[in-house]
């Protein structure tokens, strides 16, 4: 159809509203903050948990330790774990290995994109343990292949709550008891927990980030 204005003919052109316009205008009608908000429940307890231990050098604070506790028995039950051998392993992890665990988890369920390490929108494998551990103030490298470099190698009967291990260019995160782990996986997924195989196991190495300190003397 056309409209005719002070003599002048113009077409009118129906735009269809795709989905993805749709979805950005309901987007910038979020109140701020409320995307963060939205976000899955353990990933929030893991954001209390971080705050409180952030604010004090003290990880027997009660206060912090009850936190933690309702990040490790949700981790617990989601991965089929002892609940209180997952409490105990953290409790015994120094500071900064508590703290990369739980900065992790405020990941949870963030996008896949390779080469970004953007908090809460989009991470790859090793932008994740990279903003984990500088979370916990270790200036650790960026890329997979240096985050297992043999200067930070640690045996796996020695691996604790933290610790990278990773074969290649993929790299995932110690949830300190049995094979259970965090990573970004690949493009088109999330960062999520998973459980090692055996297989897999007897085939990565494994890294602590925090040797890389003494690595750099």
């Amino acid at each position: 159809c056309v409209v005719i204005c002070g003599g002048l003919v113009a077409p009118v052109v129906a735009h269809a509203e795709t989905e993805s316009s749709t979805e950005a205008k309901l987007a910038r009608m979020l109140m701020p903050g409320q995307p963060f908000r939205q976000r899955n429940k353990l990933s929030l307890n893991a954001v209390t948990a971080l705050g409180l231990i952030m604010r004090t050098e003290n990880v027997e604070d009660p206060t912090y330790v009850a936190a933690r506790k309702v990040v490790s028995d949700q981790v617990a039950v989601i991965m089929k774990l002892d609940a209180e051998k997952l409490h105990t392993s953290w409790s015994r992890a120094p500071r900064d290995h508590q703290i990369a665990v739980l900065a992790a988890i405020t990941q949870l369920n963030g996008r896949y994109v390779e080469g970004k390490e953007d908090p809460y929108v989009q991470m790859d494998c090793s932008g994740l343990q990279w903003y984990a551990w500088r979370i916990a103030g270790v200036d650790a490298p960026r890329q997979a292949v240096s985050q297992l470099d043999r200067h930070m190698r640690v045996e796996r009967k020695d691996a604790i709550v933290g610790d990278i291990a990773g074969e290649g260019t993929h790299v995932q995160m110690y949830l300190g008891q049995g094979l259970a782990f965090i990573h970004a996986p690949f493009n088109g997924k999330r960062v999520l927990f998973k459980t090692m195989g055996p297989e897999q196991a007897a085939r990565v190495v494994w890294t602590n980030p925090s040797n890389i300190a003494t690595y750099r003397l």
